[in-house]
């Protein structure tokens, strides 16, 4: 009987430890929500999304940059979890805060700053963006839209506009325009028509086959496919005296789109 009453104490002591060991563990876990999905930052500074992934004691981090240079965090593949503080410390000797958590948004603290991700893509575009500039994409367009219409042409003005002598400017959007360059775009387009009257716009939508096929005699750079104009960017053409002197997509770093503000007509 006594041996039987020590077996049971001994079970309930083991049982105890377990529960207790099993608790702490449980408790030095971040909350599940966060575990095994991609997790999206844009990068209004860089124009890329910083992409954030979470196991059990694992972290993948790819912070993208300009240029092939390394970051902070390239080499962190592992974490603990500070369930007191919130707070993950990486093996490559930085730490991240965890601010809030729920379904579909993280709030962290990295390097002194506070960054939001998403799951998914076009919400952390559009957050940034409303945070960054007070109001929302669609506010921003429609605002910046005038600059655009009022300088909207036709197909006839446009061979008038490439045949003509003067140094003109022209920027092609189509409906498959639907990057955040394409909003962005309106207000560089805002400032070059603030410097000078050879501006214009061109609906992509209005082209035809005689008239791509017109395009690509007058310079076979302008292709006679119908995407090359209807690109997710703006297409800029720049014609003097009728020949094609430069033509580019407005690629913005980020939300900085000032590399394409100078006077290129002076």
């Amino acid at each position: 009987m006594k041996n039987k009453n020590i077996i049971s104490v001994l079970l309930i002591i083991i049982v105890v430890i377990f529960i207790v060991v099993f608790s702490r563990a449980k408790l030095n876990k971040i909350d599940e929500n966060i575990y095994n999905k991609n997790w999206y930052h844009y990068n209004h500074n860089t124009g890329f999304y910083d992409v954030i992934n979470f196991n059990e004691n694992k972290i993948s981090l790819n912070k993208p940059i300009n240029s092939n240079d390394a970051t902070n965090y390239d080499y962190c593949r592992k974490y603990t979890y500070d369930r007191k503080n919130n707070i993950l410390n990486l093996d490559c000797n930085k730490q991240i805060k965890i601010i809030d958590i729920n379904d579909d948004m993280i709030n962290l603290e990295m390097d002194d700053r506070n960054y939001v991700f998403f799951t998914n893509i076009e919400e952390s575009l559009n957050y940034e963006f409303d945070s960054y500039y007070s109001k929302s994409m669609v506010e921003y367009k429609k605002e910046k839209s005038q600059a655009k219409d009022f300088i909207k042409i036709n197909s006839k003005k446009l061979m008038e506009v490439i045949n003509g002598e003067d140094y003109s400017k022209i920027v092609f959007i189509g409906n498959k325009c639907t990057s955040v360059d394409c909003v962005l775009g309106l207000d560089v387009m805002e400032k070059w028509i603030s410097t000078t009257e050879n501006v214009y716009y061109y609906d992509v939508n209005d082209l035809n086959r005689d008239l791509l096929n017109r395009l690509n005699r007058i310079d076979s750079s302008l292709e006679t496919k119908y995407d090359f104009y209807n690109d997710i960017y703006p297409l800029v053409v720049i014609f003097n005296s009728g020949k094609l002197i430069e033509k580019y997509y407005i690629n913005c770093d980020g939300f900085n789109c000032s590399k394409y503000y100078k006077n290129e007509f002076n």
